[in-house]
């Protein structure tokens, strides 16, 4: 994705959001949510109902971390996906996060979530070479103000 910040609607909120929680902004990105949002974990079968759990879940996370927004898509009308890096403590997270909108609200989040591991022992060698470092790209700038 170019360094140019998106000019489609959808794109642009899907930005506030990511940017709002770097921010710590956790009203701000609530605020963001439609009043009946999901968002589902797919990797550990978790699903959080409704703006404040959403937000919750994320805000008492162990402090700590930043996000760097790597890629926004238009999948659909109302379909975006996002991926994200998180950097905690050493190590890397990275979340494909799929937003469905109901008009101008987030209405559902699914999140793939994965981190940066060693390869299991049966797959050494087959790899024509390793990723150093895994995706270290800076991302787009999370500024609220710039994606409000």
């Amino acid at each position: 994705m170019s360094e140019a910040l998106p000019t489609d609607p959808g794109l642009r909120r899907v930005g506030l959001f990511w940017a709002c929680y770097q921010a710590r902004d956790w009203a701000g990105a609530e605020a963001l949510l439609h009043p009946q949002a999901s968002c589902r974990w797919r990797a550990t079968r978790e699903r959080f109902d409704g703006p404040a759990a959403i937000v919750h879940v994320n805000a008492v996370y162990p402090e700590g971390w930043s996000i760097h927004l790597l890629e926004l898509h238009r999948l659909a009308p109302q379909l975006v996906l996002s991926l994200v890096r998180v950097d905690h403590e050493g190590r890397s997270f990275w979340a494909h996060s799929h937003f469905r909108f109901e008009q101008e609200w987030i209405a559902q989040i699914d999140e793939y979530w994965s981190d940066a591991t060693e390869a299991p022992a049966w797959r050494e060698g087959l790899a024509g070479r390793r990723l150093t470092p895994p995706d270290a790209r800076p991302g787009l700038p999370l500024d609220p103000a710039l994606w409000a």
